[in-house]
């Protein structure tokens, strides 16, 4: 059996590595704050499901939470300590960077048909991140629809074409900040980096995630507060008109957390929504996270 001691730590991946030549691997993008990750266990675990799903964990291959927790705890401290020393050449210091462990199923020779012993290879990066207080997004809807792949849906995986094309098209949105992405059938599935979360007559509703999209770190974690503070929130397919319903809105993700929505465009119409009750969430649920250790 093979374990992450057999495996390679990388910045620079070699040609035959499996991430670069067909999208085989996953990934985790977290916020790191004087060189501690918040929310650490959620991503490790998410990294181990998601590789698990994969088949880079196997039979004949194994790594475990911890082993993620200590790899990915030494590189952010290290980051941060290499930033800190170097920012006598930066106009603005910054505590906070954005971490993201990517895991290659290896390296191999040509063919999309891996080698379930091969080693996996672990890609680090980090770098500063300036947040921005009290910011607002507004949201239009994408004309690319998102394919819908049971085997795949919920994985961090590193295909991620669909948000590459929908970023493009936001460039064309004009007024915008983010869009939403639907399926065909027109189900609100999430944002173009972020899942949404809204609320229709005093019920939160996010959308399923099951045959596509991305179950989000701070998603998982915004529904389970929910849940200890008995906030009702809908987990269901919902169809995008339903928006124009909703009085208050937010996108998150682990990098900007909670951000309120301030109105959404859908063809010929729109609607503002209240800041208000997201802005409030978004502090309670800041707060909280702030209080867990790494």
């Amino acid at each position: 059996m093979m374990n992450v001691s057999d495996c390679a730590v990388t910045m620079v991946p070699s040609l035959k590595n499996r991430a670069l030549n067909y999208g085989d691997g996953c990934f985790s993008t977290m916020l790191s704050r004087k060189g501690h990750i918040q929310l650490l266990d959620r991503h490790t675990k998410r990294l181990v499901n998601d590789a698990k799903k994969l088949k880079i964990i196997n039979s004949k291959v194994s790594f475990s939470i911890d082993d993620l927790k200590n790899l990915i705890k030494t590189f952010a401290l290290e980051s941060y300590n290499a930033a800190k020393q170097s920012t006598e050449t930066k106009s603005v210091e910054t505590e906070w960077q954005i971490v993201k462990l990517l895991i290659a199923r290896g390296d191999s020779e040509r063919g999309y048909a891996p080698s379930m012993d091969s080693a996996p290879v672990f890609i680090p990066s980090a770098k500063d991140y300036y947040p921005v207080a009290d910011h607002t997004v507004s949201l239009g809807l994408a004309h690319m629809k998102l394919a819908e792949q049971s085997i795949l849906s919920g994985v961090k995986h590193l295909n991620r074409l669909e948000q590459v094309m929908a970023k493009i098209e936001l460039a064309d949105h004009e007024g915008v900040d983010d869009l939403i992405l639907t399926n065909a059938k027109g189900l609100v599935i999430e944002l173009t980096s972020s899942n949404v979360f809204y609320c229709i007559d005093g019920i939160w509703h996010t959308p399923c995630v099951e045959k596509s999209g991305v179950n989000g770190v701070m998603r998982q974690y915004i529904l389970d507060y929910m849940q200890r503070n008995q906030i009702i929130c809908n987990v269901s397919d919902m169809h995008v008109s339903a928006l124009l319903s909703a009085q208050t809105a937010f996108s998150c993700n682990a990098v900007t957390q909670l951000v309120p929505v301030s109105h959404v465009s859908i063809g010929n119409e729109s609607t503002c929504y209240d800041i208000g009750p997201s802005q409030c969430l978004a502090q309670k649920i800041s707060d909280e996270i702030a209080k867990e250790k790494s």
